[in-house]
């Protein structure tokens, strides 16, 4: 249940759902497995697991929900194949050349053809709502998934005022706590950068587990290079990359929430999710604001 990516989206508005009418609205729209025809699948899927009933999960006006997105996997190189075969044995036996237009009807024909028998691939992708603070956060650091999961969630419940939040300043602050090696309290600098250049010099310096302080990174952003992302740790208690578009990655709870987990000991699959879902929420809703306060 940790989530590893954070991906923001803000309310421009009050949103006035709550975790039961979430549910009423995510039921109604259930994940249903592809047909044999059909490409993509996508729907709402418990959070708590195949055992639970409930669409949405609320703790502490944190709502927990879960897509789920099916597609069948048809390699465009067996379609290809499989039309270059048909293609030249059609010109053999008719002694005529196949234009584009047939060579397209028949690429859709072997597609039909071969869509029942390919295999399929099952994803599933959490998020919350925060219904206080005005944010939902997805798991993912994929702006392609973040929009199919927020698209799927207008459609469900009629309207999603969301926007990301504005990011325009970001990398200008990156690189000047970097620059000065220091960073305003609660964050602390990390071991991980990438420094993009511009202009002429469009190279790019990536420095992993690696002191950032160092002549060597100054010195690149000294040839004029900027920070594209940042390793940092809030409050002793989570580590992360931010990227200058305000995606984060790879994030990790320290020993302080690993100890407090371990106090828990769930006896059930849905009661260590709900826990870990406290926690998580706890924390992470302090650290969205102090990173947006001090980034945007």
């Amino acid at each position: 249940m940790w989530f590893k990516n954070l991906y923001l989206y803000q309310f421009e508005k009050e949103f006035k759902q709550d975790a039961d009418s979430l549910h009423e609205a995510l039921s109604a729209k259930p994940f249903v497995e592809c047909s044999a025809t059909q490409r993509e699948s996508m729907g709402w899927v418990p959070p708590l697991g195949k055992n639970s009933q409930a669409y949405t999960h609320s703790v502490n006006n944190f709502v927990l929900l879960t897509m789920a997105r099916q597609e069948r996997l048809l390699p465009a190189s067996v379609v290809k194949e499989e039309l270059d075969e048909r293609v030249t044995e059609l010109q053999e036996r008719e002694n005529r050349r196949v234009g584009a237009k047939e060579k397209k009807e028949l690429r859709e024909r072997i597609e039909d053809e071969l869509l029942p028998r390919a295999f399929t691939r099952t994803q599933k992708l959490d998020a919350w709502i925060d219904l206080k603070g005005g944010w939902l956060v997805i798991n993912t650091p994929s702006a392609t998934r973040a929009e199919a999961f927020s698209t799927l969630l207008r459609k469900t419940i009629g309207s999603l005022p969301v926007v990301p939040p504005k990011s325009e300043a970001v990398s200008p602050i990156l690189t000047q706590w970097l620059t000065e090696y220091q960073s305003p309290e609660p964050f602390e600098i990390g071991d991980e950068t990438e420094l993009k250049g511009s202009g002429e010099d469009q190279g790019i310096a990536a420095f992993r587990k690696h002191e950032l302080g160092t002549d060597e990174v100054k010195s690149n952003l000294q040839s004029g290079k900027v920070v594209s992302k940042l390793a940092l740790v809030w409050d002793k208690k989570i580590s992360f990359v931010v990227a200058d578009d305000l995606i984060i990655k790879k994030l990790k709870f320290l020993d302080v929430l690993d100890e407090q987990m371990n106090e828990q000991d769930p006896q059930s699959h849905e009661e260590r999710v709900d826990i870990e879902f406290t926690l998580m929420t706890g924390e992470v809703s302090k650290l969205i604001p102090d990173l947006i306060k001090e980034l945007t």
